[in-house]
């Protein structure tokens, strides 16, 4: 019958365009991705490679929903100007039997789309720091055999004359430290550096160096070894203990830690706010020592906030799948119009001027703790709102 060979062809050419679209947009953002890495970490090839797995994971993450949205309005925007949604309804047809199609494919990619979230925010992310931290002896070395200076943006600073058989020549190396505002500097004959990577520790070898600390305290060495962590000496920036590096398998013990660590915290204050009352010290109770708790606490809260927001937020965003091509099919129908990039266009711009600020605003006030975690569905309800409206002017019409 018509309707089920209309089906079957709507969906192999969405999926057609899907995948097509899908190869080429992952393609061209692992490229930004790969250049964006070499340019900004300088990172050799052989790391690259070790990346890729990471990169494909991130741009599948970006690219799933919008290319297809992207086969939706080129396939549907083409049966529209072809007037064959016309010659369904006076078949007799409902429209629906147009839009049930692509709602399944919608669903059923909103699965793997969670899961590339979920992937893309914990997996992904730190994989690519791990690497480019485990990178940081070859960019230092090419760095300084080429500039003659290392910046890590982290409180390392090294300068050389040459280098010799990995070896820098007459180095002076300049770290600060922001815990005791430190700042030491070192003259040296020669040194080298070399990564242990099952620590994450730098370790920088000395040779006839003579240590400054400021404030006169000089000394000099002949053989000096120390070590630094990974994170210190690289460009790359740490993600490590952000909400976002925690799969959704690991939030809730992440949750549960914080939540005794605050309520041990809680009651610490209490007991010293307790004791400065009862012995009437109310000037102690501005003490360093309870205001330090008291920001701890806060922080926890905060902290936690942002991890129950989480799980959602991948949900959310994984679903955005079925939103957008709730939203585009309507609209590619409507529009008529068999150019696929004006079509693509018009239904992408309710997404950029209406999902993603107030998907942005529901995550905001989520972490601030003032909106339920739900609300971050606020963003896909809207868009399945605004669809269901242009299909009820459809089937009306």
């Amino acid at each position: 019958m018509f309707p089920g060979k209309f089906t079957r062809y709507v969906l192999l050419d969405v999926m057609k365009v899907f995948a097509v679209a899908l190869t080429v947009m992952t393609t061209l953002i692992s490229l930004i991705l790969i250049g964006k890495q070499m340019v900004g970490q300088g990172i050799s090839y052989l790391s690259i490679i070790k990346l890729l797995p990471f990169i494909l994971t991130m741009a599948l993450q970006f690219c799933l929903p919008a290319t297809l949205l992207f086969a939706v309005c080129c396939i549907y925007g083409r049966i529209s100007a072809d007037n064959e949604i016309t010659a369904i309804k006076a078949a007799g047809i409902s429209p629906m039997r147009v839009f049930r199609p692509i709602w399944l494919i919608g669903l059923v990619l909103s699965i793997p789309s969670v899961w590339l979230q979920d992937q893309g925010f914990s997996w992904a992310r730190r994989g690519i720091e791990q690497v480019v931290l485990r990178s940081v002896e070859q960019v230092m070395y090419k760095r300084l055999e080429s500039q003659k200076h290392y910046n890590s943006e982290k409180g390392l600073v090294i300068h050389v004359q040459a280098i010799e058989d990995r070896w820098l020549i007459k180095p002076t190396i300049w770290m600060f430290s922001n815990q005791n505002a430190q700042l030491a500097t070192i003259h040296s004959e020669k040194a080298r550096i070399s990564v242990d990577p099952s620590r994450d520790i730098l370790t920088i070898e000395l040779v006839d160096a003579m240590f400054d600390l400021g404030n006169g305290r000089k000394w000099h060495t002949f053989a000096e070894t120390f070590e630094l962590p990974l994170v210190q000496a690289s460009k790359a920036g740490s993600v490590e203990g952000s909400a976002s590096t925690y799969s959704m398998f690991d939030i809730p013990d992440e949750l549960k830690r914080l939540y005794e660590k605050n309520e041990r915290r809680k009651e610490q204050l209490a007991t010293e706010m307790s004791f400065h009352l009862g012995t009437g010290r109310y000037v102690s109770l501005q003490d360093p020592k309870i205001e330090q708790i008291k920001g701890e606490v806060i922080e926890n809260e905060n902290r936690m906030s942002r991890l129950r927001s989480e799980p959602m937020r991948r949900w959310a965003l994984g679903f955005g799948c079925l939103a957008f091509v709730w939203i585009g099919v309507p609209m590619a129908i409507l529009l008529k119009n068999a150019d696929y990039w004006w079509t693509f266009g018009l239904c992408f711009i309710p997404i950029l001027l209406i999902y993603y600020p107030v998907l942005g605003l529901s995550l905001e006030m989520t972490k601030k703790g003032v909106w339920p975690p739900s609300s971050l569905w606020l963003a896909n309800v809207v868009l399945i709102a605004i669809g269901t409206w242009f299909m009820l002017k459809i089937i009306k019409q």
